[in-house]
């Protein structure tokens, strides 16, 4: 398998995507890539891959990103166009290898598919309205796009499905959200290896069959991550 950490797992501690990919980067060589998350869209359109941090980020053998959020999506005023132009400007600047989206934040499939890029469709989390939380409405959808998916350890949990369930998709899951949440209709984003044991076996379940996924580490943090994203690899390296 192959391993990233999501600048996620650096928030709210570090909000700077300059301090998130060092701390990072802290943990190269035993990771291969990192995974940029815009939760809002002037998060996306602000950020310029250059100098610092376009160094750092060619030492990754991967870098993915996390399309901004449906209700940001919806409240935003730069449109979906204007949003993938600025990936597609990201890509150029130092390499994209997936873009992991929520299917509500999507307006227009065809903008997606017309990208050139490897697009993810993400199983929506316990807050989320449709029905793309369960392994037929996502094999609909992914049906229907073309697209590729990731999987979300923590909103399967939180949506009462075992991730495992997913497994039926497998050779459409290139991507796996590495994170956890104890109870139904929650979506907690905690580290895996410091969750109850039946979820640790649920998320090994899954992760045994996706061996051919990126792993990428994506809990969120209130203080610094570092033990704890150490542990999280050796975790998932045990495996």
């Amino acid at each position: 398998m192959k391993i990233g950490i999501s600048t996620g797992a650096c928030f709210p501690f570090l909000s700077a995507k300059g301090k998130q990919v060092k701390l990072i980067s802290e943990f190269l060589p035993e990771i291969n890539g990192l995974e940029f998350i815009f939760p809002r869209p002037l998060d996306l359109m602000m950020f310029k891959p250059r100098g610092r941090i376009a160094k750092a980020l060619k030492q990754f053998e991967f870098v993915s990103i996390h399309y901004p959020f449906s209700w940001h999506v919806a409240h935003s005023g730069f449109s979906e166009r204007q949003m993938l132009s600025k990936i597609k400007a990201i890509d150029r600047a130092v390499g994209v290898k997936h873009i992991v989206v929520h299917p509500r934040a999507a307006k227009n499939w065809k903008n997606f598919q017309n990208l050139g890029l490897e697009v993810l469709l993400e199983n929506q989390t316990p807050v989320s309205g449709g029905e793309f939380k369960t392994p037929a409405g996502m094999k609909r959808l992914l049906r229907e796009t073309g697209f590729g998916m990731c999987l979300d350890l923590n909103h399967a949990i939180g949506n009462g499905v075992a991730p495992e369930n997913f497994l039926g998709l497998k050779s459409k899951i290139k991507q796996v959200h590495v994170n956890a949440t104890e109870g139904t209709g929650t979506e907690s984003h905690n580290f895996v290896h410091s969750s109850s044991l039946r979820i640790k076996g649920q998320a090994k379940r899954a992760l045994k069959g996706l061996r051919k996924s990126v792993w990428m580490i994506e809990p969120k943090s209130k203080v610094s991550p570092r033990r704890k994203l150490a542990r999280e690899i050796s975790f998932l390296k045990s495996i």
